[in-house]
């Protein structure tokens, strides 16, 4: 059975187009990740490139300096989780047929 080269080539095309438009809607895309505790916002596209880090004013009020980083790692963290599961979703599992 001879291989269908065409097809083969069709469905690479499609493949290689479907990557693009993922990619593109993760650009567009924003998540948000949060601290534990809530005082800590951060907006990253669904590539994880930070947008915003947004603080809740009431953690100067506390003037621990500590807390604060743990809580932007902590929102960081969270942000990337979700980038990093919109990908997934967006791209799925690649799957390539060979004929």
């Amino acid at each position: 059975m001879q291989p269908d080269f065409q097809g083969f080539l069709d469905n690479a095309r499609a493949f290689e187009q479907q990557m693009i438009d993922a990619q593109s809607d993760l650009e567009r895309a924003v998540v948000t990740g949060r601290s534990g505790d809530g005082t800590v916002t951060v907006l990253t596209s669904g590539l994880g490139q930070l947008k915003a880090v947004q603080v809740d004013p009431r953690v100067f009020d506390l003037r621990d300096a500590r807390q604060l980083q743990d809580a932007i790692a902590e929102a960081v963290r969270a942000a990337a989780a979700a980038a990093g599961r919109l990908a997934q979703q967006k791209m799925g599992p690649v799957e390539i047929n060979l004929y």
